[in-house]
Formats: structure tokens, sequence, C-alpha cells
């Protein structure tokens, strides 16, 4: 970079020798020699000049991209709450990065040839002719605290214009997705309105930015320029009163000229630093978040049992607000655990400390009688798995999503899988079976069908403790009564917890929780709760109309 500018800072200076010591004494030898010179420069030049902007444009590139791996390996791995909603972080991790990006690409070749160009034009034109110099400095000067005025008032529009934005991106997420409901109550009007609205703030506070620095290199070009005019006009007076020679006005004009590009690429860098910087803080406190990192226990693999002991643990996402209080439990290996309770009682926060999503509980966790947290977290994960209510299905293959705990699963075992989960029939009707095309959150199946291929992947890595948080709710009940039937008698010995709000779902298992207000309130089997729980009594009577008989059959159906 700095042989280029050398080079380049050579050619007003040869351009003058020409002119005063070749032209002017008619020594056309000096002038052909003092030429190859100046191509010779040029040659340099350019080839320096296109190797750095190489290289530059390829830092640039992978530093975008390790970058935008970072942020989302972050926000995978994050294992406590987060303020940044997905629509904050799709804009971060892909336009604030592209942001930073095109500011890196052109800092790399514009922070150091920009201001050694400029630095070089005004030493080399002093040096060449000191008595137009006072023109340029007064003019220079003018011109940086013009600068600094621009970005002190530019820096913050941006930084609205980048939270514009977000505010489009939510509105516009949140159409897409909820296209159907949108449809259902003939919203579209409404919700154009509203998109409307975030994208005439986000062209407003575009427009507003852009006006800040659109003068920036008008008033450069008029400003530079009106300084070539007074150096021609001074020069002129100069030359006639023999104090300078022609070849150093026609220098320093060139260095003008040099000098203007390099505040031209000032301007243009300083336009990218001020979107930039406003994207470099939101980045910023991205990787600010914690990155949830794989612990490393003192206990690598899995115990060999499946029990589950909560002893006295307490959690909340802030402190002051604890979800679940002092909550204390067990199941032995093989039985089968429900959980009821009303929405936000506590029963989803249950399975994320037990699959170790948050960390920062108090009491003690375990499986097999080993601490949790004495293990690793791949080694929990392997232990266990869950079949989640929102079944998310990823763009691919069903197989694809099947194998996302097994990549290695066998044919055998996906149709195992998929006949527990009843998914073999409709599976089997596709064209290309397994490997039918899954579209993005599996918007060409049914629900139901997304929730039996949900509970297909995760019984397909065969694991010691099977979750299924509500993954029944859009499935007929004689479809989920097979389920169950056949998540027995494939796996005997498998540790299950079911979490429902239906209470047919959980009659049969061997032990129930009942979750009131993040509190174990009551205990025991469906015969015992229709005794002692009232909450657990009432919604027996009003789900199943005084089904009490049911006690007899929740009694012998698993003997």
């Amino acid at each position: 970079m700095l042989i280029e500018v050398f080079c380049d800072l050579q050619q007003p200076t040869l351009m003058s020798d020409i002119v005063d010591h070749g032209l002017a004494k008619g020594d056309m030898q000096y002038v052909v020699h003092t030429a190859l010179l100046m191509l010779l420069f040029a040659l340099l030049g350019v080839l320096v000049g296109a190797g750095s902007g190489v290289l530059g444009n390829y830092a640039s590139l992978r530093m975008g991209a390790h970058l935008r791996s970072h942020m989302l390996t972050i926000a995978l791995n994050k294992r406590e709450a987060s303020n940044l909603a997905p629509a904050t972080l799709i804009t971060r991790i892909t336009n604030d990065v592209t942001q930073m990006q095109n500011l890196v690409m052109i800092l790399t070749r514009g922070m150091v040839r920009s201001p050694m160009l400029m630095f070089g034009g005004i030493v080399m034109s002093l040096i060449v002719c000191p008595n137009l110099a006072p023109i340029l400095l007064v003019i220079i000067s003018s011109l940086i605290i013009f600068l600094l005025f621009i970005m002190r008032r530019s820096i913050p529009l941006y930084t609205k214009m980048q939270q514009r934005v977000d505010g489009m991106n939510r509105v516009m997420r949140e159409n897409l997705q909820g296209i159907k409901t949108i449809k259902a109550f003939v919203l579209e009007k409404h919700q154009l309105t509203q998109f409307k609205q975030a994208n005439d703030k986000l062209l407003n506070s575009s427009i507003r930015a852009s006006m800040a620095t659109v003068t920036l290199s008008p008033i450069i070009q008029v400003m530079l320029n009106l300084g070539v005019v007074i150096a021609l006009a001074y020069g002129g007076q100069l030359k006639v009163n023999g104090t300078i020679l022609d070849g150093q006005i026609i220098a320093f004009v060139n260095y003008m000229i040099q000098i203007t590009n390099a505040m031209v690429m000032t301007v243009n860098i300083i336009t990218a630093f001020s979107r930039a910087i406003t994207s470099a803080t939101r980045v910023q406190a991205v990787l600010n978040e914690t990155k949830g990192e794989v612990a490393v226990g003192t206990i690598a693999n899995a115990p060999s049992g499946s029990s589950i002991e909560f002893s006295h643990v307490t959690f909340g996402y802030q402190q002051s607000r604890p979800i679940l209080n002092d909550v204390s439990f067990k199941i032995a290996e093989g039985k089968w655990l429900g959980i009821i309770g009303a929405t936000g009682s506590g029963k989803s926060a249950l399975i994320n400390l037990l699959t170790r999503s948050f960390d920062n509980y108090q009491g003690t966790i375990r499986i097999g009688g080993v601490d949790i947290k004495d293990m690793d977290l791949v080694a929990v994960h392997h232990k266990v798995t869950v079949a989640m209510q929102d079944a998310m299905l990823f763009s691919g293959t069903i197989r694809h999503n099947l194998t996302f705990g097994a990549v290695q699963a066998s044919e055998t075992q996906l149709d195992s899988a998929a006949n527990v989960a009843d998914a073999t029939e409709f599976i089997k009707k596709l064209p290309r079976k397994y490997d039918a095309i899954v579209e993005q959150n599996g918007k060409n199946f049914s629900g139901g069908q997304r929730q039996r291929l949900n509970i297909a992947r995760a019984v397909v890595p065969d694991p010691d403790i099977l979750v299924l948080d509500d993954a029944t709710s859009a499935v007929d009940q004689t479809t989920n009564a097979l389920i169950q039937k056949r998540l027995l008698e494939t796996r005997s010995g498998r540790t299950t917890i079911i979490i429902s709000q239906r209470v047919t779902n959980i009659m049969h298992c061997d032990e129930i929780l009942v979750m009131t207000d993040g509190q174990l309130t009551d205990q025991g089997t469906h015969t015992q709760l229709l005794k002692t729980s009232p909450f657990y009594a009432q919604l027996v009577e009003t789900q199943l109309g005084g089904g009490r008989y049911y006690a007899d059959e929740s009694s012998s159906s698993r003997t």
C-alpha cells in the first residue's frame, strides 16, 4: 500500500521535471527518460494496488463469514435468558455484519492509502511549490472541520436507521409467520398498513441519515476546485513575476487533484464508518452475551442408570422472580412420570433444567445418581431426548430431520421410530418416503403429522430418558393412546416423562406431579391424586365428566 502511494506521489514531480527541465530546455532525451520512469512507477503502482485490493477484499469477506458464524454460535449455545429477540438477531447477523464487512473492505485499502496520499500530497506540494501552499492549508483545515461536524451529526441518525430496520424485520417476520391467522381474521389491510408504517419510518430515517452525508462529496469538490482556480490565478501572477516555473504550477495542481481524490475516498470511509459504528455497537451487544460452553465435567460419559432426582431446586430467569421454587421429587429407572399444571406453572422449566438448557439454578439435579453439572453437556443430551409441543421441522428431507440425534441411524431404526410415533402410514404413502422433501417449518405437513415426526425424531436415538412436552397436543386421542402403548412395548425399561394438559395422557403414569405457580403442590398416582389434590380432581371432573372410574383402569393398565 505504501509503495502504491509512493508511486502516485512521484507522478506530479516527474511531470514538473519534464516541463521545467526537459521541454523548457529542449532536452528530449531527458523527457523520454523521465516519461519511462513515470510509466514504471505507474505500472508498479497498479500491480501493488491490485494485490492489496485482492487481499483486502479477501480479509473483509473472511472476517464477515467468521463473525456471522461466531454470532450464530453464541445465539445457539446461549444458556441464559437473552434480551435479543430473533428479529434483531437476524438483522445483526446479516445487515449489521455486512455494514462492518463493507467498512473493513474500504479500510484495508482506503485507511492507509487515503491519509497517506493526502498527507504526502500536502508535503510534496509544500516542497515543490511553497508559495502556493497556504491556499491548500486553508482549504484542508476548513474541510476537516466540516467532516467532523458531519460525523457528529450522522452517527446518531444511522443508529436510528438500524433500529428502524429491526422494527420492519419484526413486523415482516410476524406477518409471514402468522399468515394463517391474518387470513382467518381478514386482517390483510390492517397488517399491510402496519408494515407500511414501519417501512415509512425506515424510509424517513434512511433519508435523514443519507441527507446528513450527501453534501460531503459536493462540498469537497467545490472547495478543492476553488483551490485549483485560486492556485492557477495566483500561480499565473507569480509566473509573470518570475517567482515560480510552469512545472511547479502543474505539479501543485496535480497534487491538489490527488488530495481531492483522497478526500473523496475519505468521505466514503466516513459514510461507511457512520453506518458501521452503529452496526459494530449492535454486533458487540451480541458478542457480549455469555456464550454457552459445552460443559466438561469430571464424568465424561453418561451414567448407566436413568433414575431422576430433583432436590430443592429453585430457578428463575431473574433471581427476584423464581419460576421454580424448592422443587423436590424422584423417579425410579424405567418408570413413567406425568407432569400437569396450569399454563406458566413451571412444567417446561423442569425439562429445561434436566437438559441443562440453564445451569443458573439452586439445588441439585441427578441422573442415575450423578449430578448433571458433573456430566458433559453432550453426555446429558445423549441420555435425554425431548419432543416439544412446537414440532419444529427443518428444510431438507424426512430422513434429515429424523436423524438429528443419530446421524448414522439405519433404515430399521427409522422404521421402528416411525412405527412408535404412528407415522409409518403417511410416510410410506409419500413417493420418496424418508427422502420426501420437508419445506421450511414443515409447512407441507399437517400439525399432527409434524408432531408425530417430532416424536419419531426423539425416539430414533433410543434414549434412556424420553420427554414428551405436550408433544401430542395436535394428535387425536386414539393415535395418542397408540403412541403411548407402542412406547411402552418397544422399550419398557425407558424412563419416560410426559408433560400434558390432558389428564388422559398422564393418568396411567407411575407417578404424577401437580405444579402450581412454580411449586410442586401434589404428587402421587392418579388414584391418590383424585383424593388428595382438589386441582387434579377438578381437572378430571372437567375433562372426563366425572370419570373417577378411571382410577381403577389406571391402576390396572400398567400391570
